[in-house]
C-alpha cells in the first residue's frame, strides 16, 4: 500500500511539471514547535458536519487535537486564487464552503511502529496568517477569497478547528508518534516534497475510572534514577485536605512524585510532553500540609507546560506535584535532569567503556557557537561527555529512540573549536543512528544527539564496544568464474573489505554498508591471484 502510494506521488509530480532547482519556488513545511498537542473528549451528532464529513464518529470520543503551522520557506508563492475558480477545491454542502482536499495527512505510531490511528485535513482557507520570519513580505497578501501562503508566511490550523485531530478512544496508555504530513498527494507546487513530513512523541492517559494511585502525598511514584522521564494523568486527580494551591492554577488536582538527589548542583525538571497545560512545584517536607515550596511554574515550558531549575542539595527528598492548569486532564510526562544538558557546559558525564542513558530533547535548542551537523539540519541537541578506559574502536548508537535521530561525536574544549570525529543519521534500526570510532582513552569526548529538523521525543543513547565482528558465510564460483560472496553482521555495520593472494600482504578493495543484516556482492575478477583470500574489517 506504501509504495503504490509513493509511485502514484511520483505520477502526480510528473503530470504537474518538475520545477527547476535554478527557479523560484516554494516549499511548504509543518513547524513542529507550533503542534502543541492536547487531549480532549467531544461528543458529535449524526448530524453534525464533522460526522458528515467523515472526520468525526457520533458520540463521547476521544481526541488528540493540534495546531498545524504550514510553513512556506521557499523562495516564491503558493497561489491559488478565488477557490470556486481551482479545480482541487470541492464545495462541501455542509459547512456551506470550499474545501481544498488532501491538504495534510495525520497518523498515530505507536512503539512498535505499527499505525494506530488516522486523520486527515481538509484545508477550507488557506491565507497568510502570520510572518514567521522577517525576511518575507510585510503585509499579508492572500485570504479566503484569494487563497495561498506567501514565502516568509504560514498558514495556521488551530487545534479547536472541525477536524483538527486524530482520534484516540480507547488506546492503551503509552508513549507514541504524532506524524503530519502536508500536500501528502503533491497537489501544490513545491521545489521539494522530501521535508513535508514532522513527527512528535506525546504520551497519551488511559481515560480514568478513578483517582490515579499518586494522587495523594503519601502515594507519590518514587523517581530512582539521577535522570529519569515517568508518566502520569491528572484525569480523575482531586484535592486532598490540607494540599496548597500549587503556583499557576487555583486547584489541585494533583499528582505526586519523589526524587532524591544523588548529587549537588543544578536540576532542571520539566512536564514537556505532557497532553495537558501543567502547573508543577517542587517542595520539601513531611506533610502535605506543612510543606516548603522550592520553586513552582505554570508555563516556562513548551507549548503551555511547566519547567523549574534550582540547586538540589544531595540526599534531600524533594515532593514534585504535576497539576492540570484550571483542573485540565491529560497525560503527564516529567523528566528530571541535571544542570539541563541541552547546553554544552552542561553535559552529563557518561562512565565506563559501556552503558545507556535516556531522556528527553523536546526542549533542548541550538545554541550561539554550535556546529552544524554534516549533511542535515538539527534543532534540538543535548549533550553527553566523557573518556574510555581503555582505547580501541567504540560503537555509539540511539536503538530504542522514538525520532528520528542525528549523532555526533566531537573533541575539543568548548562549543566555539569542536572538532567532528564521527557523525550519523540513519545507519540504525527505525530512524536511529549508529557510529563507530577508534577512540584513545585520556581523550575527552564530546556526544551530541539530536532530531532532524526539529524532531523531538525520548532518547536512548547506547556506548561499547563494537560486539561480534562481521563474518563471511558462504563463498561459491559462479558458471562464469566470478566469485559470489555472502557477509553477516549487525545492522548498518560499515566493512571495509580486502583481498590477498597469500594471506599476509592485503589490500583494499571496496566499502559496504550492513542494511539488512546479510549481504550477496559478487567479485568480477575471475583469475587473479591477488584475490583468492577476501576479509571485512569493521569501520567507522
Amino acid at each position: 500500500m506504501n509504495f503504490y502510494r509513493s509511485r502514484w506521488r511520483v505520477l502526480l509530480l510528473l503530470c504537474c511539471g518538475a520545477l527547476s532547482a535554478d527557479a523560484a519556488a516554494p516549499d511548504l513545511i509543518i513547524w513542529p514547535d507550533s503542534l502543541n498537542p492536547r487531549t480532549v473528549i467531544r461528543n458529535y451528532t449524526v448530524t453534525d458536519c464533522e460526522v458528515v464529513e467523515g472526520c468525526a464518529l457520533p458520540g463521547p470520543r476521544r481526541y488528540l487535537t493540534f495546531n498545524t503551522e504550514t510553513r512556506n520557506i521557499g523562495d516564491a508563492d503558493i497561489s491559488l486564487g478565488n477557490p470556486s475558480q481551482n479545480t482541487n477545491f470541492i464545495y462541501a454542502l455542509c459547512h456551506r464552503h470550499y474545501h481544498f482536499t488532501d491538504f495534510a495527512d495525520y497518523q498515530l505510531v505507536n512503539s512498535a511502529g505499527q499505525t494506530v490511528a488516522l486523520g486527515l485535513k481538509a484545508g477550507f482557507c488557506l491565507l497568510d496568517s502570520i510572518r514567521w520570519t522577517n525576511t518575507g513580505p510585510v503585509a499579508a497578501r492572500y485570504d479566503c477569497s484569494d487563497q495561498g501562503i506567501q514565502r516568509g508566511w504560514a498558514d495556521v490550523y488551530h487545534r479547536d478547528l472541525s477536524c483538527q485531530w486524530v482520534d484516540v478512544t480507547g488506546l492503551p496508555a503509552g508513549i507514541y508518534r504524532l506524524a503530519i504530513e502536508v500536500n501528502p498527494a503533491g497537489r501544490l507546487p513545491e521545489r521539494t516534497r522530501t521535508n513535508n513530513l514532522t513527527a512528535l512523541s506525546v504520551y497519551i492517559d488511559d481515560a480514568c475510572s478513578g483517582p490515579p494511585a499518586n494522587d495523594s502525598f503519601t502515594n507519590a511514584v518514587t523517581i530512582s534514577n539521577r535522570v529519569e522521564t515517568v508518566f502520569g494523568s491528572t484525569g480523575c486527580a482531586t484535592e486532598e485536605p490540607g494540599e496548597y494551591n500549587h503556583p499557576g492554577t487555583a486547584t489541585t488536582n494533583s499528582v505526586w512524585f519523589r526524587w532524591q538527589a544523588s548529587y549537588a548542583g543544578s536540576v532542571v525538571i520539566t512536564t514537556e510532553g505532557s497532553t495537558v497545560d501543567t502547573a508543577l512545584a517542587a517542595y520539601t517536607g513531611t506533610n502535605v500540609a506543612r510543606l516548603t515550596l522550592v520553586r513552582g511554574n505554570d508555563d516556562d515550558g513548551e507549548k503551555e507546560t511547566s519547567r523549574v531549575t534550582f540547586t538540589a542539595v544531595s540526599n534531600r527528598v524533594y515532593s514534585i506535584a504535576v497539576a492540570g492548569y484550571k483542573g485540565m486532564a491529560g497525560g503527564v510526562a516529567l523528566n528530571i535532569n541535571p544542570g539541563g544538558n541541552d547546553f554544552y557546559a552542561n553535559a552529563l558525564v557518561l562512565s565506563g567503556g559501556s552503558g545507556s542513558i535516556s531522556g528527553r530533547n523536546i526542549a533542548a535548542r541550538r545554541e550561539a557557537g554550535e556546529p552544524n551537523f554534516p549533511g542535515a539540519t538539527g534543532t534540538n541537541s543535548v549533550w553527553f561527555c566523557g573518556q574510555v578506559p581503555l582505547s580501541g574502536l567504540l560503537r555509539f548508537d540511539t536503538e530504542g529512540s522514538n525520532f528520528d535521530t542525528l549523532l555526533a561525536i566531537y573533541t575539543g574544549s568548548r562549543i566555539t573549536n569542536l572538532v567532528l570525529v564521527a557523525a550519523d543519521n540513519d545507519s540504525g534500526t527505525n530512524k536511529t543512528s549508529r557510529l563507530y570510532f577508534q577512540a584513545e582513552a585520556g581523550t575527552n569526548y564530546w556526544v551530541a544527539v539530536d532530531g532532524v529538523n526539529g524532531q523531538s521525543g525520548f532518547y536512548r543513547l547506547n556506548w561499547g564496544s563494537p560486539g561480534p565482528g562481521p563474518r563471511f558465510d558462504a563463498m561459491m564460483t559462479r558458471t562464469d568464474g566470478s566469485k559470489q560472496l555472502e557477509l553477516a553482521g549487525a545492522i548498518g555495520d560499515r566493512y571495509r573489505i580486502e583481498t590477498a593472494g597469500d594471506l599476509q600482504t592485503w589490500t583494499n578493495w571496496m566499502r559496504l554498508t550492513n542494511l539488512t543484516g546479510r549481504i550477496q556482492f559478487i567479485d568480477p575478477v575471475t583469475n587473479d591471484v591477488r584475490r583468492r583470500f577476501y576479509r571485512a574489517v569493521l569501520v567507522p
